[in-house]
């Protein structure tokens, strides 16, 4: 057999690896969560709409400071859900929005925090989490904001006494609080939402070569959209659009 002949045998035998997507996220339910079958919503929507196209991208969770920092290293091509400040700081490519979901504030039952604008805030003792992208008219209230790993972190440490508020989307403190024996009954929702947040995918620039996985996202998601899937799913995680 001809050398020439024998490449060409390998060739067929051996086939290249096909590129499948790589993303990021984080323990942020009912978005995205070990805990919860499928993943939480957005990460099933997301699995479903890359299947429809013939792909199994592969979503792995980790700590939010180290999804900014892998997504900056090149490790992975997207993540997921984000903020448009985040999409802006890392400079991606934004799916469209997923769900709208409110950003505000949460307190203790028994010391509620009155207010009717951002300005009535300030010096009040705000827990947020490392990396969130979080509007800056909000951080530039006059609000004092102290870091912390995670939500949930900032939630306990609310109960403790530790923070006067906690900067966090209605929906996931309300599922974290849910989920938590000691937090129930103890934290509340104030009134109003400060910002109404589009939750997005978010894409880094395509590299020569590879696959347009934005592109190939939005596809998916139209698909998903098309054969009712998309509401399906939405239904199973209860969340609101």
């Amino acid at each position: 057999m001809t050398r020439l002949a024998l490449l060409t045998l390998l060739a067929l035998l051996c086939p290249a690896t096909r590129a499948e997507p790589r993303l990021a996220t984080l323990e942020y339910p009912p978005y995205s969560s070990t805990q919860l079958d499928g993943g939480g919503s957005i990460v099933e929507l997301t699995r479903r709409a890359f299947a429809t196209q013939g792909y199994t991208p592969q979503i792995d969770f980790l700590p939010w400071a180290r999804v900014r920092a892998e997504l900056r290293s090149g490790s992975y091509q997207g993540a997921l859900a984000l903020w448009p400040q985040e999409i802006k700081e890392e400079d991606l490519t934004a799916s469209r929005p997923l769900f709208y979901s409110q950003l505000g504030l949460f307190a203790r039952k028994q010391a509620p925090v009155s207010f009717t604008r951002l300005e009535d805030l300030r010096g009040q003792k705000v827990g947020i989490v490392r990396g969130y992208g979080y509007p800056p008219r909000i951080l530039a209230s006059g609000i004092v904001a102290e870091e912390a790993v995670d939500d949930i972190s900032n939630l306990r440490k609310l109960a403790a006494r530790r923070f006067d508020l906690v900067l966090l989307e209605r929906i996931v403190g309300e599922h974290l609080i849910a989920g938590e024996r000691e937090l129930r009954g103890q934290l509340a929702w104030q009134e109003p939402a400060l910002e109404r947040i589009p939750l997005v995918v978010g894409f880094t620039t395509r590299n020569a070569g590879q696959p347009d996985w934005a592109a190939i996202y939005e596809r998916g998601l139209r698909e998903l959209h098309a054969n009712g899937e998309y509401t399906r799913i939405l239904r199973r995680y209860a969340v609101p659009r």
